[in-house]
């Protein structure tokens, strides 16, 4: 009986220790997304009009194209 306790107990830590790993994963992922957005609307900012900016991580494509020139657009 013990041991059928201790077994059960010890796979209850097992998934607990797999949940708290999922949830901080998925926290620090959420951060570093955050944190990659929130650098890239600073760069944007700082670009003038007509300047594109384009950004590749291993996962994913950004591509912003800031302002239009009236003459190109109308061209």
């Amino acid at each position: 009986m013990p041991e059928t306790v201790i077994g059960i107990a010890g796979l209850g830590g097992l998934l607990m220790v797999r949940l708290l790993f999922r949830w901080i994963s998925s926290r620090t992922h959420v951060q570093l997304v955050r944190l990659r957005q929130q650098g890239a609307s600073e760069r944007v900012r700082a670009l003038p009009p007509g300047s594109v900016l384009f950004e590749r991580w291993a996962d994913e494509e950004l591509r912003i194209e800031i302002g239009s020139n009236s003459e190109a657009a109308h061209g």
